[in-house]
């Protein structure tokens, strides 16, 4: 349940780890853009394809893995689809 009211929540400012799907790291850093398709960090500019891509967000302890495909929707109609 808790990883449902995460998914709807909003990305931009969260921890976050990419990996590939085979769960090798690729990238980390700080969520500064989220559209339909991709996610862009900062420091420095990487963006990655949603599809394809696993992430691990981090707040405080907790971890969430996110599997890519399942939030590769508009930030704002992800709210509506993953009820």
């Amino acid at each position: 349940m808790k990883d449902t009211r995460f998914l709807r929540g909003e990305f931009i400012g969260e921890h976050v780890v990419v990996c590939d799907m085979a769960m090798h790291e690729l990238a980390r850093g700080t969520v500064v853009w989220e559209t339909k398709n991709m996610i862009h960090l900062g420091n420095p500019e990487r963006r990655f394809s949603k599809r394809g891509h696993t992430f691990i967000f981090k707040d405080g302890k907790e971890r969430t893995v996110v599997d890519g495909s399942k939030i590769a929707y508009r930030p704002e109609d992800r709210i509506k689809r993953l009820r």
